[in-house]
């Protein structure tokens, strides 16, 4: 397993920030910053007890062009029955192209995500991960519509390679109030052994996000609500940037968000959520309940 110490994770995010320093005294240049942390806990898990994850991304965006992604986090699940916790390493390296010709109504956007995962999983099955991911998308010039398309690769150890295809559709309603997006996940190439007896999984997810209009200051800004039904197993999402290595079958999921504008640069993601998990080997279905917060500064 791959360990990195707190002195070297530090070592990491500064050589970053060095690195993108430069670039933000060109105004071309927007920088961000982002902080997130998810706890929960496992009920009805005859395995699993605890889950914490902690992360940090920092990004530049050039003009409207494109930009790129660093980020870096760890996630540990404690075990039942004295069992060792598996603790785990997450690194991401994203980039992303716009096109906007001239007799375009929008904007196009070609995204290429690499992940890579280490965990101390003494069977080898979840460690040494590694998923690239790309996406091409669209988004209307008046942002009432939005359509991607995704492909994910995922190869693990001991002879696993999962193949990830997930189209997304989303547009606005009530004068842009109100977002609906739906993505299909649809998951092949698994080996039976290591899914529970799934060579294929689909699921369909949804999300509904309500901007209000500006109020008091501790008012949020929207708040979004997600569904997952269906299944799916090593999963890549591109929204939230991760991979889901970890988990068993996942048979639905709901989420309900709150964001705010803290100030002009910075602002607060706040979400709750339950999971619905399947381990077929001990027939035991169980849940997830994470709460999950994320901080974000701009500057340029």
């Amino acid at each position: 397993m791959m360990k990195i110490s707190r002195h070297a994770r530090t070592i990491v995010f500064s050589v970053g920030m060095a690195s993108l320093a430069p670039l933000a005294q060109a105004q071309a240049w927007t920088l961000n910053a982002q902080a997130s942390a998810t706890t929960g806990s496992y009920k009805d898990s005859l395995l699993r007890d605890k889950l914490t994850e902690s992360g940090v991304t920092v990004s530049g965006e050039y003009l409207d062009k494109g930009g790129l992604v660093l980020g870096y986090g760890t996630t540990r699940v404690g075990m039942k029955n004295g069992a060792t916790a598996i603790d785990q390493n997450n690194l991401l390296l994203s980039g992303h192209l716009n096109f906007q010709p001239d007799e375009a109504s929008g904007r196009w956007t070609a995204r290429l995500d690499n992940y890579r995962i280490s965990n101390n999983d003494t069977t080898g099955d979840t460690d040494a991960v590694r998923v690239v991911a790309t996406q091409l998308s669209w988004l209307a010039k008046d942002k009432s519509w939005y359509a991607d398309l995704g492909l994910a690769r995922s190869r693990y150890q001991n002879d696993l390679t999962v193949n990830q295809f997930t189209p997304t559709l989303g547009f606005g309603v009530n004068d842009g109030a109100d977002w609906l997006q739906l993505r299909a996940y649809q998951i092949r190439g698994l080996n039976p052994v290591r899914a529970a007896g799934k060579t294929s999984t689909s699921a369909l997810e949804a999300k509904w996000t309500h901007y209000f209009a500006p109020g008091a200051a501790w008012m949020p800004g929207f708040a979004s609500l997600g569904v997952m039904g269906g299944e799916r197993i090593y999963a890549v999402d591109m929204d939230a940037q991760s991979v889901a290595n970890l988990a068993d079958i996942s048979t639905g999921s709901a989420t309900l968000g709150l964001g705010w504008t803290l100030t002009k640069n910075s602002r607060m993601f706040v979400l709750l959520g339950q999971s619905r998990f399947r381990n077929v080997t001990l027939a035991n279905d169980y849940k997830l309940n994470v709460g999950y917060v994320n901080l974000s500064i701009d500057w340029k």
